[in-house]
């Protein structure tokens, strides 16, 4: 049977133009590309397409933030509960994960630790519920404290990918930890399945890991709690240092945490006294406590929180890589404020709560033979 003939010009003309208004969706709303997908079989071919979720992540560039993973401790047999708390009208169905903590979110990963102990850790995906799990390194004897960020594998090189489509690709897994009142390090390929060895760098004894953690270019950066320095690690050449913080630097209520700003330098928020200080660095060696660091914006938040009926002065407990939205905390309220508009979101009320990370991640609809109309959905995915 000979081929269908092609769509004439005209009917092409307009399947571009339609394109064009669709990737103009907001990636903050995924609903609106279901409901548009929807309309006729045509859209529904287009929006599901991998043509059209390429095109949609480079037009807007920064993935949006789609909510929240939480940690809660609870006691009895649910112990620990890792939650996806949506920051937009998006819930996926897989929402939670029990008996885990969430570690650490990059664009369409979620690294998680199993409550019970067991030395194994979990790579999630909460909108489509894959996972993988991964067996922890072995540890000096004496680790007492340690962390860990998941990557993609091309973060290692500086330049080498755009974090657009690389969420299904190899991944690293940096482990972070003490022993013997030294910090060490060593990482984990998905593609060779093993970790590497283990390097060193001496750290002063006031040392408490913070959850949180940077990535710009390919420099991962720690947190230190008590010590007012941060770790940096050289992801390409594996060489660590420590470097300074901010003056600042809180070691009370009021938190601190490292992000990447948009510039593509590494920022660093706190509060005191109802006041968001906000500081940013370019890259560099320096040891002294305020080398680099200039201060970038100084907020009152009693104004702005005002309507929340917020007493006291709240923590901040993260920042969002690139597009400006800063995630707060006043007792049980979890709270986020765009910098941009200045639009104030309660989120949720917890107890439990102590820890929650931002994820964030494209969402397009893959709808399979909806758009055939040969049986019902095959379900969504994330991208």
């Amino acid at each position: 049977m000979a081929p269908p003939p092609p769509p004439p010009p005209a009917a092409l003309m307009i399947e571009e133009l339609v394109e064009e208004v669709l990737i103009r969706l907001p990636p903050t709303e995924p609903a609106s590309l279901v409901r548009a997908a929807v309309v006729c079989k045509p859209w529904c071919r287009l929006i599901s397409g991998a043509c059209f979720r390429r095109r949609f992540r480079e037009f807007h560039r920064a993935p949006p933030l789609l909510g929240l993973l939480c940690s809660s401790l609870f006691t009895g047999k649910d112990a620990d509960i890792a939650r996806f708390v949506p920051t937009t009208a998006f819930c996926s169905p897989p929402a939670s994960r029990r008996h885990c903590r969430a570690i650490d979110a990059r664009p369409g990963r979620v690294l998680l630790q199993y409550y019970w102990g067991a030395n194994v850790l979990v790579v999630w995906d909460p909108i489509t519920g894959d996972h993988q799990e991964i067996p922890g390194p072995n540890q000096p004897g004496h680790t007492f404290s340690w962390t860990a960020a998941i990557l993609c594998a091309g973060a290692a090189t500086a330049g080498t990918c755009d974090h657009l489509d690389c969420y299904r690709g190899p991944f690293l897994v940096v482990f972070m930890g003490f022993c013997s009142e030294r910090a060490f390090i060593c990482t984990y390929s998905s593609d060779a399945g093993t970790w590497s060895d283990k390097i060193y760098t001496d750290q002063p004894e006031e040392f408490v890991i913070s959850a949180s953690k940077a990535l710009v270019g390919n420099v991962l950066y720690f947190e230190f709690k008590k010590s007012g320095t941060a770790l940096r690690y050289d992801l390409e050449l594996h060489e660590m240092s420590v470097m300074g913080l901010p003056p600042t630097h809180s070691t009370g209520y009021g938190g601190a945490v490292l992000f990447a700003t948009e510039d593509g330098a590494l920022g660093f928020a706190t509060v005191r006294e109802f006041k968001l200080y906000m500081w940013s660095r370019k890259d560099g060696h320096g040891t002294q406590v305020d080398a680099g660091w200039t201060q970038s914006r100084v907020i009152e938040l009693e104004t702005l929180l005002r309507s929340n009926s917020i007493s006291a002065s709240p923590a901040v407990v993260g920042v969002t890589d690139g597009i400006g939205v800063i995630i707060l905390r006043r007792n049980e309220l979890l709270f986020t404020i765009d910098l941009k508009s200045c639009e104030v979101k309660k989120l949720s009320k917890d107890r439990f709560m102590y820890n929650a990370l931002p994820y964030m991640s494209f969402y397009t609809p893959a709808l399979g033979a909806a758009c055939t109309g040969e049986g019902s959905s095959t379900g969504s995915a994330g991208a």
